[in-house]
């Protein structure tokens, strides 16, 4: 089965992108990311591949 990851961990979402909690819990708050809760958990449902090539669209002046 290839399936592709839907939802990721905190932690690995910023090991994937290598951001810190912090901004990622700030992306989070501004709508940037989109996440879940399940009980204490935090799912990001934004795909790390997503957001780092919006920002290059963003840097490169284009609409994401």
């Amino acid at each position: 089965m290839n399936a592709q990851k839907c939802g990721w961990s905190v932690e690995d979402w910023c090991n994937a992108t290598s951001l810190g909690r912090t901004k990622t819990f700030a992306l989070i708050a501004d709508g940037t990311l989109k996440s879940v809760s399940a009980g204490r958990r935090r799912i990001i449902t934004t795909q790390p591949s997503e957001y780092l090539e919006s920002l290059a669209c963003q840097e490169q002046g284009l609409a994401a």
